[in-house]
């Protein structure tokens, strides 16, 4: 299905007269800046989105017993983890039930045929509230009125984040458990101001929650504690990639043992950031694992991922069913795949294989230092850009990386990135200079 781009153009065709920035309040200097205006989608795109990305996720979710018959440990080296990382995954698994979660961040791109993903962030790391911006951005006048002719709505993601963690983790209106959002030590500093507007909007919500780093957790008298507090549930900002040393576990200590014992519970849990890793990906692309998938399952993975392999020495399969080896492919094809890292995050380690900077030289050479590692190749997307307003007058073509937000509701608004074509980066992601985006859609919020 391709794009709805009619709200679109009726905006750009007042974009002078409504165009106003977000209110940059609080979250300002975390992101650093914030795109020229919001982007729009139709009701029909919203309802098609959130019935694909649930139709993903699940999917995602039953890979451990689809393919390591419910192995969880094997499933993680499958994703490229080191030892200590499946000893703290399966450790960490070993107590109270705590499936994947509903809250995750699907990042497309949209092409001539629609929406194509590139990846599905899962759990409790994929972001902030992009509603804070659609409430600043309808403080215009001019907008407003624009989106009250159009129909135009927003998801208050922070609420529907609330919702979803009082849901999965079995709360009751009136509960107030107390919680711990916990990031690694060595992030700290750098994530604290996040982390505390995030506590302070907590606690207008009624929850109790404290930010913290990992070393601040001790265990004792049967329960897990943050100084004198007893803590009933731990928030995970820390990631997978963080647990790489060879004292994680250790580190980890306290709440790993807590976990076991069923004395604290932690959203989200680390199987749920496994199944959304690229890795995973690849496992649904396969085509020796179709079999294994409903119709309405392959429908989603055929029209939204496009083909996604791990870097082996080995044959793989192309989209149309031709078995080649993957380095003569891989090297052949390079302008239209980009190579990626199974779990770092914000871009790290990823190679567009038509960087202009890159030769055929150094491309085979990043092929060959990755070759039956911890990365996966994708089919290059190519994205339709968008107008957005030029401050000169007119219009210029921007990217959109459309971050779409699920929660246990459903729709969870966007939290997209953007940046110009003419001099953008190749990877759109807040730390190569990308901007903060927001959304609005028409129509009712689709709900689950």
């Amino acid at each position: 299905m391709s794009r709805d781009t009619t709200v679109t153009e009726r905006y750009m065709e007042r974009a002078g007269r409504i165009q106003g920035p977000a209110s940059e309040k609080e979250l300002d200097g975390y992101y650093g800046g914030y795109a020229p205006r919001p982007v729009f989608l139709s009701a029909g795109e919203v309802q098609q989105l959130s019935r694909d990305l649930a139709v993903l996720r699940g999917a995602l979710f039953r890979l451990p017993r689809l393919l390591f018959d419910g192995d969880l440990g094997a499933f993680a080296r499958a994703n490229g983890m080191g030892r200590t990382q499946v000893r703290v995954i399966e450790r960490a698994s070993a107590g109270v039930p705590n499936p994947p979660t509903s809250m995750g961040r699907a990042d497309l791109y949209a092409d001539r045929s629609g929406f194509r993903l590139m990846e599905y962030n899962m759990g409790s790391t994929i972001g902030f509230d992009s509603g804070d911006i659609c409430r600043g951005i309808m403080e215009n006048a001019g907008f407003r009125r624009f989106a009250e002719e159009e129909g135009l709505q927003h998801v208050d993601t922070l609420t529907e984040q609330v919702r979803t963690f009082r849901q999965e983790m079995g709360l009751a209106p009136g509960d107030r458990p107390v919680i711990a959002h916990v990031e690694w030590s060595a992030y700290i500093e750098k994530n604290l101001p996040y982390m505390s507007t995030l506590c302070r909007r907590w606690r207008a919500h009624g929850l109790d929650v404290t930010p913290c780093h990992v070393g601040q957790l001790e265990r004792r008298h049967g329960r897990l504690w943050l100084e004198d507090r007893p803590v009933d549930i731990v928030y995970r900002q820390f990631l997978i990639e963080d647990l790489v040393d060879d004292d994680a576990e250790a580190r980890l200590e306290p709440l790993l043992g807590a976990l076991e014992n069923g004395e604290v519970r932690m959203f989200t849990s680390l199987e749920s950031e496994l199944c959304g890793s690229k890795a995973s990906l690849g496992m649904l692309s396969e085509r020796a694992n179709r079999h294994l998938f409903s119709a309405e399952e392959l429908d989603v993975i055929d029209r939204l991922l496009p083909w996604t392999t791990s870097v082996t020495s080995g044959p793989v399969v192309l989209e149309d069913g031709t078995e080649t080896v993957l380095l003569d492919h891989a090297v052949a094809e390079r302008h239209e795949l980009i190579l990626k890292p199974t779990l770092l995050h914000g871009g790290q380690g990823v190679v567009p294989g038509w960087s202009p900077d890159l030769t055929p030289e150094g491309w085979r050479g990043l092929l060959l230092d990755a070759l039956d590692g911890p990365y996966v190749l994708q089919r290059r997307i190519h994205p339709v850009p968008e107008p957005f307003p030029d401050p000169d007058g007119g219009s210029r073509p921007w990217i959109v990386n459309w971050g779409v937000v699920t929660m246990a509701s459903g729709y969870g608004g966007l939290f997209n990135r953007c940046a110009p074509v003419d001099g953008g980066p190749d990877v759109l992601n807040l730390d190569r200079g990308a901007l903060i985006g927001s959304g609005f859609h028409a129509g009712p919020t689709p709900r689950t």
